[in-house]
């Protein structure tokens, strides 16, 4: 089976490969005196496994990667991105009794969730699409100045759906 660190680093490439993402492994969101993450979740800081910003859409997109499907870890990030997902190893569908995958599958829909997984062979299949989430635009602006202190981002980061307000 894969693990979280194999998972993480096959969907990153196919990310930036074939959807024109520009991809972050370990993104860590801290809170300063603008920004209070506590105020939103018990912590002062968060790391997701795998962050995204799609080049087509400027859409934010969080991936936390677990070795089973367990989609409760990946609801915190939901107030920090347009869309979440919880990725795990093709097996899980298969290994797990019928009645908790129809559970963990049932909950990351009302959740909006979505669910990812990647076989050993590295066929990626989204099972469930994420729901886009209501990003708070304070929160949206210290997400991408996180992103873009790690890496520049060379494209635009207003999201599609905000352009034509742009002038």
């Amino acid at each position: 089976m894969l693990s979280e660190k194999q998972l993480t680093e096959r969907l990153e490439i196919y990310l930036r490969d074939h959807l024109q993402f520009q991809t972050y492994l370990e993104l860590q969101i801290n809170s300063n005196e603008n920004f209070k993450i506590s105020e939103i979740i018990n912590q002062e800081s968060f790391r997701i496994d795998l962050a995204g910003i799609s080049q087509i859409d400027g859409s934010i997109h969080f991936v936390e990667a677990e070795t089973q499907i367990h989609i409760n870890h990946p609801t915190i990030f939901r107030h920090f991105c347009d869309y979440c997902y919880l990725l795990c190893p093709d097996e899980q569908f298969t290994l797990l009794n019928s009645t908790t995958v129809d559970e963990q599958l049932s909950w990351a829909r009302e959740e909006g969730i979505g669910i990812i997984s990647i076989s050993k062979e590295g066929r990626v299949r989204n099972r469930i699409h994420a729901v886009q989430q209501p990003l708070d635009s304070e929160i949206r602006k210290v997400v991408i100045q996180t992103m873009n202190n790690r890496y520049n981002i060379p494209f635009s980061t207003i999201p599609l759906w905000d352009r034509s307000r742009e002038s």
